[in-house]
Formats: C-alpha cells, sequence, structure tokens
C-alpha cells in the first residue's frame, strides 16, 4: 500500500513538473553566425533605435530543409528589450519569445526546420519588437538553386 501511494504522488509530481515548466523565455533566440547557406535580406535600421539593425533571412541546407531566421543586432551602449515574428511561404514561422539584448551582441530567433523541396523561391518576412514597438522587415524573396 505505501509503494502505491508512492507511486501516485510521484506521478501527480512528474505531471505537474511537465505541466509547470516554463516555455523557456527566450528559448528561440540564440547566437548566429551567417554562412553560405543563409539567404538574407540587408539590415534594416529599426524606426525606434539608429543602433539597432534587423534582417530576414531563409537557411537552407543540403538534403533541402530550410528554415526562416529573424536576425537582431545591437550596436547601442545599453541592452534592449526584444521579442517579434517570423513567417515563410514554407512553413517555417514562429513567434519570438521577449527577451533582452545586450549590447553589442546579435541574436537570431530561429523558426522550425521545415521541408522545402524543390521550392526555388523562399519569402521570409518578419516583425522585431523593439522595446515594445513593432516594426517589419516585409516579404523578402530568396532564389536558390
Amino acid at each position: 500500500m505505501r509503494f502505491k501511494a508512492l507511486g501516485a504522488v510521484a506521478a501527480a509530481v512528474g505531471v505537474l513538473a511537465l505541466t509547470a515548466a516554463p516555455a523557456g523565455a527566450a528559448q528561440n533566440w540564440q547566437a548566429v553566425t551567417t554562412t553560405s547557406t543563409w539567404h538574407c535580406g540587408a539590415y534594416k535600421t529599426h524606426k525606434v533605435s539608429d543602433h539597432v539593425k534587423f534582417k530576414v533571412c531563409a537557411v537552407l541546407n543540403g538534403s533541402r530543409y530550410g528554415q526562416a531566421v529573424l536576425v537582431v543586432q545591437n550596436a547601442a551602449s545599453v541592452a534592449v528589450s526584444i521579442g517579434g515574428a517570423v513567417s515563410s511561404n514554407f512553413d517555417s514561422n514562429v513567434e519570438c519569445a521577449s527577451s533582452t539584448l545586450n549590447a553589442g551582441f546579435t541574436r537570431g530567433c530561429l523558426a522550425p526546420t521545415q521541408y522545402v523541396g524543390n521550392e526555388s523561391i523562399l519569402v521570409v518576412a518578419g516583425r522585431l519588437r523593439l522595446n515594445g514597438v513593432d516594426d517589419w522587415y516585409y516579404d523578402t524573396t530568396f532564389y536558390v538553386g
């Protein structure tokens, strides 16, 4: 009887741990370095600050899988609050978690990887929320052979 009760308590604690676990405030922001597999638009200055720039990219691997990325660069002397979204015509879409971007850092919000197949025209758009103000990077088209 004692083992049954202990097992029931352990199971309940496990369920609570899974449901109560935070999503991870900055889980989709990470350090990024662009390479030849990255197809990016030019940096755009956010309307809130001349020192914060952002762009959208499509990353494609040799197996024809790709993902959309929103890249943010903070050249300001202070940390800023960022968030936003990135979407694509190949269903690689994500809401970017609110996070702090320290001065001098570049981070990317990576959407899930999706099969692109023989699609050769990839379209990516993004929205950067900087200190509570949205600015958009409208549809950027990348031809990939």
